[in-house]
């Protein structure tokens, strides 16, 4: 179990439940193990400083300052093994080039992380771990120690069972336990942070950035490939259907009028055709309606928010306050956001209520849909919530969720104002 499982609910728990929480002894633990680790740091760091320096003139102290500078980002590797992380992400030191790795900035910052670690962050650890432990302990040991030592145990000259106060230092020692508690577990979490910071560089995230977005446009990709299937699908039960059948009516008028046939027949027929033709017109209508409305070309998010707000069947109130139209991609990407949002408020949320805000704020466009629903929402459960996460994302903005069970569910976009389509 690993430091880096304390969550800021864990921190705030109530004072009793502090001294019985597993995080606590966790937290004493790793800090026990910085410590001495950091004690082995300083004595590793002081030896091959000063033998450096002193057979730097023969050529051998470079090779071993070098190698003192080396070992910065081994000791983040192995206070990142430490808390669980995998330890790929932070940079190696290049043994059999390390000229090259002298010019990196990372390193450099990780020497100086483990220098941080050897002259102030051990003795810090230790005086809030051994030592408060071992003052803690001595409380609580007062009676046994009075037992054992007698007169013999003195605090400043007079036998410490003469003290009136010492059958309540036990006690004492019990309620220092409670804010000794959450000074542990905070101390640790700050420790992990330390180690998580310095670890991550900016090629790493650069790096993960890269891959991430590469998922994200393969998910991107897969929605869109289904997406295109569902049109088909809908074009071949719907408008398909309806242009065929009107092919086959038109076909059976023209021969009833084309013979001897019955003018009142190919009157009913033409009538039917007409009826099919406007069911078609109506079925593509709405089928375009799905993938780009026309109003929204026309005139802009706003409006077309509005229209989509009058087709729903709960009570929504969109408030789109815009100083000017944002550009296509924006527009047609908050509209299928949103138009999700409320497809899935209404399925999964039962909601009846949903408010929808936007406006610019400096070069961001931000969207919030909201909702008086049972809340829950998860992406991972497959509400279509993932493929509204890529979608925004590859406009380079992001979309943030919050949706605690009872709800209600908040969905905010961000987005940059100069967002552009990916290439």
């Amino acid at each position: 179990m690993s430091v880096s499982g304390i969550t800021w609910a864990t921190i705030l728990r109530p004072p009793w439940n502090v001294i019985f929480s597993r995080w606590t002894w966790v937290s004493v633990r790793y800090l026990l193990g910085g410590a001495a680790l950091g004690l082995l740091w300083l004595l590793v760091v002081l030896f091959l400083f000063s033998t450096g320096v002193l057979l730097a003139p023969v050529g051998i102290g470079i090779v071993l300052l070098m190698l003192l500078v080396g070992l910065g980002p081994q000791s983040v590797a192995h206070d990142r093994a430490r808390l669980g992380m995998e330890t790929r992400t932070s940079p190696s030191w290049k043994w059999s080039r390390p000229w090259e790795a002298m010019g990196e900035w990372d390193t450099w910052r990780q020497f100086l992380y483990l220098l941080l670690i050897a002259f102030v962050v051990w003795p810090v650890e230790a005086i809030l771990s051994l030592g408060l432990l071992l003052f803690i302990g001595t409380l609580l040991a007062t009676p046994l120690l009075i037992l054992v030592f007698g007169d013999q145990l003195v605090v400043g000259g007079p036998p410490l069972q003469s003290l009136a106060i010492w059958p309540f230092l036990p006690l004492f020692g019990v309620l220092l336990l409670v804010p000794s508690g959450y000074l542990w577990i905070t101390a640790a979490s700050a420790r992990a942070a330390l180690v998580r910071a310095v670890s991550t560089s900016r090629r790493a995230e650069l790096d993960a950035q890269v891959v991430e977005l590469g998922r994200s446009r393969v998910r991107l990709l897969d929605a869109f490939e289904v997406e295109r299937k569902r049109i088909e699908r809908d074009l071949h039960d719907g408008a398909q259907q309806r242009l065929v059948s009107l092919a086959m009516t038109l076909g059976l008028a023209q021969v009833e009028l084309e013979g001897d046939g019955d003018r009142e027949t190919a009157s009913r027929l033409v009538a039917d055709a007409q009826r099919d033709a406007g069911q078609a017109l109506t079925e593509l209508r709405e089928l375009v309606r799905g993938i780009h409305p026309q109003v929204l070309t026309d005139r802009g998010l706003a409006a077309a928010l509005d229209e989509l707000a009058g087709r729903s069947a709960m009570t929504v109130r969109v408030d789109i306050d815009l100083p000017e139209r944002a550009p296509a991609l924006i527009e047609s990407t908050v509209y299928f956001v949103v138009s999700e949002a409320l497809s899935n408020a209404a399925k999964h949320g039962d909601a009846d209520r949903i408010e929808i805000t936007g406006s610019r704020v400096r070069d961001t466009l931000v969207v919030t849909v909201k909702d008086n629903g049972r809340g829950g929402a998860d992406p991972a459960r497959g509400t279509g919530l993932q493929g509204l996460v890529d979608r925004v994302a590859a406009t380079g903005g992001r979309l943030l969720l919050a949706s605690p069970v009872g709800g209600p569910t908040e969905l905010r976009m961000e987005i940059p104002w100069t967002a552009s389509a990916p290439r």
